[in-house]
């Protein structure tokens, strides 16, 4: 007879780094100095509109463009970008990110990372460079009719990556005083405690799964009042689907959604759920 060895939850988080979340009076430079930006008032403001611009001047490059614009299916698209600066201020590539709006993948433009220009680096009150990891969300609308890309300075979209949201969900129990990256792991555990509480195990032995590693991917939504919305489940058999969705459905209204640029955004998750079935 077959049954559950176990079964738990994986929830793929990114973590994330902010230099709001430090206490100003340790740094001398606190936020890295862009081209042009060394003397701003507000440096990371001047970076998000320096950084902007320099993927305007790139994604409007005929080929790219071009595939943008058949690719799109609204008049505005929105690039993600995770770049890491080192300690001299150069990007460290293989840490860093660029997400292409053509494709809506997280991969794609790697060769834009090549044309960053190297900033003037975080410096601690000794002058020391401190390396600095900038995750920002950036929007475009297209203007088909002049055939172009124009940046949206400020743009706020209704829906923003788990990975590179400025305010992460807060979940039931968690502190939001919390930072962002503690605040990820109180959830991972709420939820992997949920399911693994929940998740009715005999359901392996009615539906006769095979033994091996077994897995359920599950997407979901947190909506802009921190709700779970729009649960979808992909799984070895339909009625393990509907048994990930109905234990997803317990997840308890949010104290806090996420927020960006402070307005509440939708927020996506996607979360494996693992199972082992031996005989």
């Amino acid at each position: 007879m077959k049954r559950f060895c176990s079964v738990f939850a994986l929830i793929l988080i990114t973590s994330l780094c902010s230099a709001q979340e430090t206490k100003q009076d340790f740094y001398k430079r606190s936020f890295i100095a862009y081209d042009g930006c060394e003397d701003s008032e507000d440096l990371e403001r001047c970076y998000e509109i320096s950084f902007h611009e320099f993927l305007a001047k790139h994604i409007n490059r005929k080929a790219l463009k071009d595939s943008i614009f058949f690719e799109a299916k609204k008049d505005t698209v929105t690039v993600s970008a995770s770049i890491l600066y080192d300690e001299n201020g150069k990007v460290v590539k293989r840490h860093s990110r660029i997400s292409n709006p053509a494709s809506n993948k997280v991969e794609g433009l790697e060769y834009l990372l090549d044309s960053i220009p190297t900033v003037k680096p975080v410096l601690d009150k000794q002058n020391n460079g401190v390396a600095l990891n900038t995750r920002k969300l950036f929007g475009f609308y297209l203007n088909k009719t002049k055939d172009t890309i124009v940046p949206i300075f400020g743009y706020t979209p209704s829906e923003v990556p788990y990975e590179i949201i400025e305010k992460v969900p807060v979940y039931k129990g968690c502190d939001e005083s919390m930072s962002n990256e503690d605040l990820k792991n109180c959830m991972n555990d709420k939820v992997k405690q949920l399911i693994s509480e929940n998740f009715r195990t005999n359901l392996a032995i009615k539906h006769n799964l095979k033994p091996g590693i077994q897995r359920i991917y599950v997407m979901f939504k947190i909506d802009k009042k921190g709700r779970v919305k729009n649960i979808v489940a992909r799984g070895p058999h339909p009625e393990i689907e509907k048994e990930a969705i109905r234990v997803i459905k317990k997840i308890p209204r949010l104290k806090k959604p996420g927020y960006q640029r402070g307005k509440p955004v939708i927020v996506p998750f996607a979360i494996p759920i693992v199972f082992a079935v031996s005989n």
